[in-house]
């Protein structure tokens, strides 16, 4: 489940069951531009090898112009 709020802020969690559960926030420094951080922690038997994760994100779009074509049926 993620949230935004104004345009610039998200915050997220999730939750696998009986597996782990998790965290993320991330803000917008400009309107294609984000950075963020997660967190992962493992409640199963995996925690052995990995009781969690740490992720930083940079999170761009790429704007393309949409191609619109028509169709030579229609004009």
């Amino acid at each position: 489940m993620n949230a935004l709020f104004f345009d610039r802020f998200e915050i997220g969690a999730t939750y696998r069951l009986d597996d782990s559960f998790g965290g993320m926030v991330n803000f917008a420094i400009t309107p294609n531009l984000r950075i963020g951080y997660a967190y992962d922690h493992i409640v199963s038997d995996l925690n052995v090898t990995t009781p969690a994760s740490h992720e930083i994100m940079l999170l761009f779009d790429l704007n393309f112009p949409k191609k619109v074509s028509r169709s030579p049926r229609y004009f």
